[in-house]
């Protein structure tokens, strides 16, 4: 991973262990319950956008580079993996 794709993720990352420290500390202090759902909410759909990101580019780097080498077996099965773990 490059380029803008790169520091977009990082950046997303950094905010998403942000967010989940912030859980922690949440928890920690006896908050809310739902207070606390709500920011979880908030990082699982951050990991989520990160996921996205980084398959897009994996579709459009890696696995594009597999096929023009003749690898279309390697390529399904990893596809299937993604599948199998619901990776956005």
């Amino acid at each position: 991973m490059q380029g803008p794709k790169k520091e977009d993720t990082l950046r997303r990352l950094k905010t998403a262990v942000g967010h989940l420290k912030a859980v922690e500390r949440m928890v920690e202090a006896d908050k809310y319950c739902a207070d606390v759902l709500l920011q979880l909410q908030a990082v699982i759909a951050s990991l989520e956008k990160i996921s996205s990101i980084i398959l897009e580019n994996h579709l459009e780097t890696c696995l594009r580079a597999a096929m023009r080498r003749g690898e279309e077996e390697e390529v399904i099965a990893e596809l299937k993996t993604f599948m199998k773990y619901k990776i956005k």
